[in-house]
């Protein structure tokens, strides 16, 4: 004979098919959650890209703010920001970017210019305070990527990315 105490205890062992359902969905909104929060990996060609981007209207503002010509001067593995002061080009604010991840530029394509009497390094890019830019078109390489990048009259850089 079965007790009211037996039915009980059988009714309330394990969890309910409702139960065991909000508790999938509650699992997985949290790995939706996770997924969707994860930045993908970035690319270090696209991202030197974008910071030399971001650098060159940076200087293009601040020749235009405080009068004074700004320039960036091109090694293999990064660049120099250089200020016009005393009638020669000098260091400007910060330091010199370096790439990470095996990015250089095509110095090949963008030689460095030094007036070679003075040995004074001469800008690659030159910024200055009418908010006009100069420069030739630059080459970052990682491995077998490119990125070809334009600087316009008016500062603006584009780039295309080929074989990215």
């Amino acid at each position: 004979m079965t007790t009211r105490r037996d039915l009980h205890a059988s009714t309330e062992a394990g969890m309910t098919l409702t139960e065991v359902l909000v508790a999938v969905f509650i699992m997985a909104l949290a790995a939706g959650m996770v997924t969707l929060t994860m930045r993908p990996k970035a690319d270090p060609l696209a991202e030197a890209a974008t910071r030399l981007e971001q650098d060159v209207t940076s200087a293009l503002d601040m020749a235009l703010v405080t009068g004074v010509p700004q320039g960036l001067s091109i090694t293999e593995d990064g660049y120099q920001r250089l200020s016009w002061q005393n009638q020669v080009w000098t260091p400007g604010l910060g330091r010199a970017v370096t790439f990470a991840h095996n990015v250089s530029f095509d110095t090949t394509r963008t030689p460095s210019r030094t007036v070679s009497d003075t040995e004074t390094v001469v800008p690659d890019i030159i910024l200055d305070t009418t908010g006009t830019a100069q420069g030739e078109p630059l080459t970052l390489v990682r491995d077998r990527q490119t990125i070809t990048l334009t600087i316009a009259p008016n500062g603006q850089v584009t780039w295309e990315a080929p074989n990215v």
